[in-house]
């Protein structure tokens, strides 16, 4: 497994393995389109440049983990992404977006940056992970962001526990998730 930076051809496959890793009793059409939308398209489309993949062999991507540098540039170019969430009205998904996106608001000081990342099973347990976020969280560091945070689902003790081993402080614990943070710099 090689880990490098996200190129356009990966797309299809990192839009692919973000659906296939959301919640399997979830897969009706428009969870995954609020996937799509919420978790993956921002972070291809408008910062490539803060995307990573693990790949195979033959150069096939089968894990990524991708971010927003600063929150407040996320924030006011989410709205296209809102809008087609917007559209899926029939179960909330606007409300949840916004939960999201405000649990990431009120540590965008400490942390302005936040990651995602996701990997198929069998990849998973293997150190792939780590290496793919000190990937990330090296960009970052270089590029002078102070701080990365995550959420993570408060019924997934396995990710907490990672993220816990590999440096990340817990932040706060809400019904909506649990909220990860790591220093990167000083300041």
């Amino acid at each position: 497994m090689v880990i490098r930076k996200y190129r356009e051809k990966d797309y299809d496959r990192v839009v692919e393995i973000c659906l296939d890793t959301a919640d399997p009793a979830k897969q009706a059409k428009p969870v995954n389109i609020w996937v799509k939308e919420m978790f993956c398209r921002y972070y291809i489309e408008k910062e490539p440049e803060s995307c990573f993949v693990a790949v195979d062999d033959n150069d096939v991507p089968m894990g990524y983990c991708y971010g927003a540098v600063d929150y407040d540039k996320y924030a006011s170019q989410m709205d296209e992404y809102l809008k087609a969430i917007s559209e899926l009205d029939s179960e909330n998904y606007l409300s949840y977006s916004l939960v999201e996106m405000y649990n990431h608001y009120i540590y965008k000081d400490k942390y302005p940056a936040h990651l995602h990342i996701d990997f198929l099973a069998p990849y998973r347990g293997k150190g792939y992970g780590t290496a793919l976020i000190n990937a990330l969280c090296d960009d970052f560091k270089a590029r002078g962001v102070k701080g990365v945070m995550l959420i993570v689902g408060s019924d997934n003790p396995r990710a907490q526990n990672f993220y816990e081993k590999i440096g990340f402080e817990l932040l706060n614990k809400k019904k909506s998730g649990y909220a990860y943070g790591k220093a990167l710099s000083e300041g």
